[in-house]
């Protein structure tokens, strides 16, 4: 067993029966196999004989309060269902901690593509801006949902949205890393000094937008669903998009790649600008200077990896790359901080 890696043990028999006891049409748990990626909540596929399936656990050990709230998740899968939004389908969610120790969830196994590398390598060069222009337009789509039709208005507190993630953050990063970094506190300084007005009507927020959380249907523009949903609430609109826009300026070699110093012309991949001004056309709202808002999206990916070089070095973090993203967490607050000065390359 790794020194910083405690996956929950899985029970399949035990499992199995429940599952089978709560959905009538799961059957004959035949295997599960874990998936390596992410660092948040365990994935696994499981085989059975009525098909295959996807099951999310949480994490061993203490959590966060907040944290890992599978039945977040659970919620707005099943509000989206058969909305303009795609997910898998959900099953059943167990809070019993008899069965196998952890809460866990059963969705239905989605068949796809997930590009991880954002320069899309493996992609033909004439089909990579689609492939962004789809996942901008998803993201429209998904902050166009009537949050009052899916049952979802009382999802995330209203109001004051920055001001509130701004101090959240940065307790849960000061309590996992006491002896704090310079460099990320000189980004909590900077935002603290440059929020930005509390005037945008509450939307539903993915919480972690990236490409790599799409899956699109193999060959095609078409998404088949949006992945991970464990940090969505409602909020601030641009809280998204900065986040889509923020990732792409990390380093291309960095554990979560980005493309900073990649020649985005000659790889046929849309500017920042670009990106944000599809955004903005399709929901219909003014243009807006985006540097704090993918500023924000850093320092939260910062205050992250601090969560996760503590439950690294208590031993129950989900994976390897836990520790790595913790002792490098300065990557992002230093990002962060050339976007919010306006340095990092559009």
């Amino acid at each position: 067993m790794s020194e910083v890696v405690s996956t929950p043990p899985l029970d399949l028999p035990l499992v199995g029966a429940w599952l089978e006891a709560h959905v009538p049409s799961f059957r004959g748990p035949r295997s599960a196999e874990r998936i390596v990626g992410g660092n948040s909540n365990p994935i696994w596929r499981l085989e059975a004989a009525s098909g295959r399936y996807i099951l999310r656990t949480q994490p061993a050990g203490a959590l966060l309060k907040s944290a890992h709230a599978l039945d977040r998740e659970v919620r707005v899968l099943q509000a989206l269902r058969g909305s303009a939004v795609p997910v898998a389908a959900v099953h059943a969610l167990c809070k019993d901690l008899d069965v196998t120790g952890v809460q866990f969830y059963l969705m239905d196994f989605v068949a796809g593509e997930v590009h991880r590398d954002p320069r899309m390598p493996e992609v033909a060069r004439e089909r990579r801006a689609q492939l962004y222009a789809a996942a901008i337009d998803m993201l429209a789509t998904i902050h166009r949902a009537d949050i009052d039709a899916l049952g979802l208005r009382d999802f995330g507190r209203a109001g004051h949205y920055y001001q509130r993630q701004l101090h959240r953050w940065t307790q849960q990063f000061r309590t996992a890393l006491p002896e704090g970094e310079p460099t990320m506190e000189a980004l909590i300084a900077a935002l603290e000094k440059d929020l930005p007005p509390d005037d945008a009507e509450p939307v539903l927020l993915h919480g972690d937008s990236r490409l790599d959380n799409l899956m699109f249907e193999p060959g095609t523009e078409r998404i088949a669903a949006v992945l991970d949903w464990e940090l969505s609430t409602l909020g601030h609109p641009l809280a998204d998009l900065g986040q889509f826009l923020a990732v792409q300026a990390l380093p291309y070699d960095y554990l979560l790649p980005g493309l900073a110093g990649i020649d985005r012309r000659a790889a046929a991949i849309p500017s920042i600008d670009e990106q944000a001004a599809r955004y903005f056309e399709a929901t219909g709202k003014a243009p807006r200077d985006m540097r704090f808002y993918q500023a924000f999206a850093m320092f939260r990916q910062a205050a992250m990896s601090a969560g996760l070089k503590r439950r690294a070095e208590l031993g129950t973090a989900v994976a390897e790359s836990a520790l790595h993203f913790g002792k490098t967490l300065d990557v992002f607050a230093r990002v962060g901080l050339d976007l919010l000065e306006g340095r990092a390359r559009r």
